[in-house]
């Protein structure tokens, strides 16, 4: 992962990458969210953009965006988020394909890059149309990160490895994000082997339904070099926005996480 404009690096070892919604109610409150986070061992932060119709996202996500869509979230409020925590962590952008073309692709990477991101993930992108986006990304030095799912084809997870830049995001069972089983690390772990084989170098992050020590256990049996925690995290937040529910959510799954070393 590219490092943003202050950010590092990405961190040896595994990863634990921590994933806000960004809400215009939240603008001034990111510093001490994404050192919460830090603290208890993340290694990245996602932002994620609201959207209208987040094909992707489950009900908890679906609730983060509308609530900041109701409280006017716009492309400046996400802006002014990378800026307060890009010298925290690294951070990478989540935005549906909509907002970042009806912008400007050119212009749309431009503003994050010059913000400080490090990355970009698009969970609508296919493959079959990433071709312009890579090549947009390349030009502004953000990484563009795809999405496998358990479902591809191994010839396509390394087709999906080799374009990916950063880390490839495989999701970790059928269906949209939050609750439920994620798939056996025996049914992961030839795609995380297929990856790491076709884009050496390359970490294999594992999100959708990572809310605990066990499920990030289970994601990185895989071989996985990392896990994302999003709806975990937006639940808790949602019901007690404070440090403390951070530290709560995020210290067991850290723990699985060092706990497998590097």
């Amino acid at each position: 992962m590219r490092s943003g404009s202050d950010g590092g690096s990405r961190a040896p070892g595994r990863a634990l990458v921590a994933y806000y919604m960004v809400d215009r109610a939240r603008i001034g409150r990111y510093v001490p969210l994404a050192r919460a986070a830090r603290r208890v061992g993340a290694t990245h932060l996602e932002l994620g953009f609201p959207f209208s119709d987040p094909i992707a996202d489950g009900p908890i996500l679906q609730e983060a965006a509308d609530r900041a869509l109701r409280h006017g979230t716009h492309w400046a409020d996400l802006l002014s988020a990378i800026r307060e925590t890009r010298s925290i962590l690294p951070t990478i952008v989540m935005s549906y394909a909509n907002p970042l073309w009806t912008r400007g692709l050119e212009r749309s990477l431009a503003d994050l890059r010059d913000a400080g991101a490090s990355g970009l993930i698009v969970p609508d992108l296919s493959l079959e149309e990433a071709g312009p986006w890579r090549l947009a990304a390349d030009r502004a030095r953000l990484d563009l990160v795809l999405l496998a799912s358990p479902g591809s084809r191994l010839a396509r997870i390394r087709a999906l490895a080799r374009a990916s830049r950063g880390f490839l995001y495989l999701v970790s069972r059928y269906g949209t994000t939050g609750g439920g089983a994620i798939s056996r690390p025996s049914d992961l772990a030839p795609l995380v082997r297929t990856a790491h084989a076709a884009a050496p170098g390359l970490p294999v992050y594992i999100g959708f339904g990572i809310r605990d020590r066990a499920s990030a256990a289970s994601a990185l049996a895989s071989g996985a070099d990392g896990v994302i925690v999003a709806s975990a995290l937006e639940h808790a937040l949602a019901r007690a926005p404070s440090t403390a529910t951070i530290a709560r959510v995020l210290r067991p799954i850290a723990s699985a996480v060092r706990a497998v070393g590097v």
